[in-house]
C-alpha cells in the first residue's frame, strides 16, 4: 500500500545537510511506491510552480533515505516562507497525480495565492542591505524582527520595517569578532563552559549560547535551550561579548543549518547514536555528516576533531571544503595512527602522554598539564572529561588563548554547580561521595559508568532513570551502559514527565528487567516513584566510603539541595 506522508516544511536561513543556499526544505515519509518515481512527479510540480511566478532562476535539490524524502527549493532571504508555501503546494499537487486524487485547488487559485505570499514578505531594501554588507564584508544577523550589523560593542540593530540607507551607513565601524562552534553527541556543553574559562581569564570577555542558558562573562542573561539561530544572534549582537562561542546542537542545524556563515574554528566532540530517525538521519554516518555542517563556517581556521571517534576519521576524508592542513586532531594516545601521520605531515593536534596532556604543532612540542592537576578529569578516572579537555585545549589555542590563561583554566574548573552544572557534579555527604549527572544516551551513560568504575569504593550505588520516548531497545542499551560501574545496589526511578506515550511503570519494570538478565539480584534492585525520592532512600542508608551515581533527567535542583543540606 502507497503510503505518502508529510513529516515536517520549514525554512533554511543558513548553509544546510544538503547544500549552502536559504531555502525551504520539506521532510516526507514513502512507502509503497519507489522514491525516485516520486521525486520525479514532485520536481515536476516544482518546476511548474516556479515558473509560474517568476522564481526560475531557483535551484532544487532532493535527498533520498530510507523510508522518505527530503526536498529543497533556493529562495531570496525575502522569500523564504514563500517558497515553504511553494515546495507544499507542489507536494500537494504531486500526491494528486500519484494517488489519482482531485487537485485541492486549481492551478490558477495556487499560483495567485503563491504571487500574493511573494509579494506580502517581498523586502528589497533588506535585500540591498544584505548585499552592501557582504560587499564591505561585514557580518550581518537577520531575523523576523530585526536586522544587526557587526558583532559585539560595533553591532548596531534596527527593526526590518525601518532599515538604513546603505550608503548613509560607516561601513568601518562595523567589526568581527573571535567565533567558535562546538558541536557532537556529548560533552558539548561541558567543552564551551570549559573554554569560555580559558578566554576569560585571558582577559577577553567570553560569551557562550547552550542548551542550558545563554550567558556573557559571568552573567546569565537567560535560562533555556540557546543552542540554535536565536541563541547566536543574541550572543553576538550582545555589546560585552568580546569572543563568542557557541554550542551548535543537531537538530538546529537540521531545521534551519547554519546560524551565521562564518567561524573563526570549530569542534566536534564525539558520534554516538542518539536522537536518530530524525529529518531524515537514521545513521551514525548521516548523523556525522549532519555535525560536520560546522565546517561549512571554515574558510582559513581550524576544525578540532576526535581521532578516538572512528565515525569523525572516516567523514573526516569526505569533507571537501576543510583541508587537510586545517584540521588538528586530539586523542587518548599519542601513537594513534591518524595523529601519528598527521603530525609527521607537520599538523597539529592535542594527546596524552606520559599522563600529561601535549600540544604538538609543526614547531613545537608542549607539555600543557598534567591530568591530576585537572579536576574535571577526577583523577584521571573521567575519560571523557580528559577527552573534553583536549578539545578545549586545541580550540583555545585555535583562539589564540595563552597557554598561562588555559593552563589556569583547566586548574580552576571544577565538576560542581557553578562551573558545570548538571555534568558529572561531585559532592561529599556524610564520608561519601555523590556524583550528580545529566547522562541521557547510551554514550554518555558509559562515560559516567566508566568514570565511576574507575574511581576505588566500599560500595557503589546507582540511580537511573529513562525518557519514556527511547525504545526498548535504547532503554536496554542505556541500563548496560550504566551497570559497567558494578554497582551494589541499583535505584531505578520513574520519571512521569517523560513518559511519553508509555504507561506508568513500564519504563522502570524494562530496566529491571534487563538489569536482572545482567545478573544484577532482585533484592539488588529497588524501583521509585521520581528520582528525588530515590536519592531520598540512597541518602537514609548512606555510609562512608560509598560512591553514588546519580543519573538523573528531571529534579536536579531538588537532588543537589538535598545534597548541600
Amino acid at each position: 500500500m502507497m503510503n505518502l506522508t508529510l513529516d515536517d516544511s520549514r525554512r533554511l536561513t543558513g548553509k544546510s545537510f544538503i547544500w549552502d543556499y536559504p531555502g525551504a526544505i520539506m521532510d516526507v515519509f514513502v512507502s509503497g511506491i519507489d522514491k525516485q518515481r516520486v521525486v520525479e512527479h514532485w520536481q515536476k510540480q516544482v518546476n511548474i510552480l516556479l515558473q509560474a511566478v517568476g522564481w526560475e532562476e531557483q535551484k532544487t535539490d532532493y535527498r533520498i533515505f530510507d523510508d522518505g524524502i527530503s526536498f529543497v527549493i533556493s529562495a531570496p532571504l525575502d522569500g523564504l516562507y514563500a517558497a515553504t508555501e511553494i515546495n507544499e503546494a507542489a507536494w500537494k499537487l504531486c500526491c494528486a497525480k500519484l494517488e489519482h486524487m482531485p487537485l485541492p485547488e486549481s492551478l490558477d487559485t495556487i499560483v495567485e495565492l503563491l504571487n500574493t505570499a511573494i509579494a506580502q514578505e517581498s523586502h528589497p531594501e533588506l535585500l540591498a542591505l544584505v548585499a552592501r554588507a557582504e560587499a564591505e564584508d561585514v557580518p550581518i544577523l537577520v531575523d523576523d524582527e530585526e536586522i544587526t550589523l557587526g558583532y559585539g560593542a560595533s553591532s548596531q540593530t534596527w527593526r526590518v520595517d525601518s532599515l538604513p540607507e546603505p550608503d548613509d551607513l560607516n561601513w568601518r565601524k562595523f567589526n568581527r569578532i573571535p567565533v567558535a562552534m562546538i558541536t557532537g553527541t556529548n560533552g558539548k556543553s561541558t567543552s564551551v563552559r570549559l573554554i569560555a574559562e580559558m578566554v576569560n581569564l585571558s582577559g577577553k570577555c567570553c560569551g557562550i549560547t547552550s542548551t542550558d542558558f545563554i550567558k556573557v562573562g559571568n552573567q546569565v542573561l537567560d535560562e533555556g535551550d540557546y543552542s540554535g539561530p536565536m541563541g547566536a544572534r543574541s550572543l553576538l549582537k550582545h555589546p560585552d561579548t568580546e569572543v563568542a562561542l557557541l554550542e551548535v546542537a543537531r537538530g538546529g542545524l537540521l531545521r534551519r543549518g547554519l546560524a551565521i556563515p562564518h567561524a573563526d574554528a570549530a569542534l566536534i566532540t564525539n558520534i554516538a547514536e542518539d536522537h536518530l530517525g530524525q529529518y531524515g538521519i537514521n545513521n551514525l554516518h548521516d548523523l556525522t555528516r549532519a555535525k560536520s555542517i560546522v565546517a561549512k563556517a571554515l574558510t582559513h581556521g581550524p576544525l578540532i576533531l576526535n581521532a578516538d571517534d572512528a565515525q569523525l576519521v572516516k567523514v573526516s576524508k569526505l569533507l571537501p571544503h576543510v583541508l587537510n592542513k586545517t584540521i588538528v586532531w586530539f586523542s587518548m594516545k599519542k601513537n594513534n595512527p591518524i595523529v601519528k601521520q598527521h603530525l609527521n605531515n607537520g599538523g597539529s593536534a592535542c594527546f596524552v602522554y606520559q599522563e600529561k596532556m601535549v600540544y604538538q604543532d609543526a614547531e613545537t612540542v608542549l607539555e600543557v598539564i598534567e591530568i591530576n592537576q585537572v579536576p574535571i578529569t577526577f583523577s584521571g578516572a573521567a575519560i571523557h572529561n580528559i577527552q573534553n579537555a583536549l578539545g578545549a585545549i586545541a580550540l583555545a589555542r585555535a583562539l589564540k588563548v595563552d597557554w598561562d590563561s588555559i593552563r589556569k583554566a583547566l586548574i580552576s574548573f571544577h565538576s560542581n554547580l557553578r562551573d558545570n552544572p548538571g555534568r558529572g557534579n561531585k559532592f561529599e555527604y556524610r564520608g561519601a561521595k555523590v556524583i550528580v549527572d545529566f547522562a541521557h544516551n547510551t554514550h554518555s551513560m558509559k562515560a559516567m559508568a566508566d568514570t565511576v568504575k574507575n574511581m576505588p569504593a566500599k560500595r557503589k550505588i546507582l540511580l537511573l532513570s529513562a525518557a519514556g520516548d527511547r525504545s526498548d531497545h535504547a532503554i536496554r542499551q542505556m541500563t548496560d551502559a550504566a551497570l559497567k560501574m558494578q554497582p551494589d545496589l541499583f535505584i531505578i526511578a520513574e520519571i512521569e514527565p517523560y513518559l511519553r506515550g508509555r504507561e506508568a511503570g513500564e519504563v522502570p519494570e524494562i530496566i529491571a528487567n534487563e538489569a536482572q538478565l545482567r545478573g544484577l539480584p532482585q533484592q539488588k534492585i529497588k524501583i521509585v516513584d521520581c528520582p528525588l525520592a530515590g536519592t531520598q532512600f540512597i541518602l537514609q542508608q548512606i555510609e562512608p566510603g560509598d560512591l553514588v551515581l546519580i543519573m538523573a533527567l528531571t529534579q536536579r535542583q531538588e537532588i543537589c539541595q538535598l545534597l548541600q543540606d
